[in-house]
Formats: structure tokens, sequence, C-alpha cells
């Protein structure tokens, strides 16, 4: 199963992650975005605010800590919106 996520982020190129601030807990959620469609994502983490980092590098962390989770590889961009931010697959990291 976890071959067939990693093919489907690889080849695909839709996966769409989106990262929520939860407000006073300090904590930020990650997880598919596609997951309100297709129900719940096995791999949606919580990860604790870092306060030595700015926001766009906790959610980048954020995202980090899910994809090396998920067992997945490759560059992602992560962009910050009004209510947390939203990372997209940018294909595969070259030496």
């Amino acid at each position: 199963m976890e071959t067939t996520k990693t093919n489907y982020v690889t080849e695909s190129h839709r996966v769409t992650l989106k990262c929520k601030y939860l407000g006073n807990s300090g904590r930020i959620t990650v997880q598919r975005y596609e997951s309100n469609i297709h129900g719940r994502d096995p791999q949606k983490i919580t990860v604790s605010w870092n306060y030595a980092l700015d926001p766009s590098e906790n959610y980048a962390e954020a995202v980090r800590q899910y994809v090396t989770r998920a067992n997945w590889s490759g560059h992602w961009i992560t962009s910050t919106i009004t209510d947390g931010a939203v990372a997209v697959y940018a294909g595969e990291v070259t030496a």
C-alpha cells in the first residue's frame, strides 16, 4: 500500500497538502487536501509550532515531517494562505 501512495505522488503530480494552525494549542495539522473528498487521511499529523522559526518555515517543516512519515520523496513547494499553508509536489530532487 505504501508503494501505491508513493507512485501516486510521483506519477500524478496532483497531491496537495493543507496545513492548518490550531490557534491557542500552538500546533499545526498537515493532511492531504483531497481527504475531504476521499475520507480520512491515514498519514495526517499534528506537530508543535516552533517559535524559533517564522510562520512559513514552520509550515515547510511540518510538510517535511509529513512527507518523511509518508515515505514520499521529491521537492515540495509550500505557500502560506489565510488560515495556514498549502504544499504541492513540484517534482523529484535532482543532484
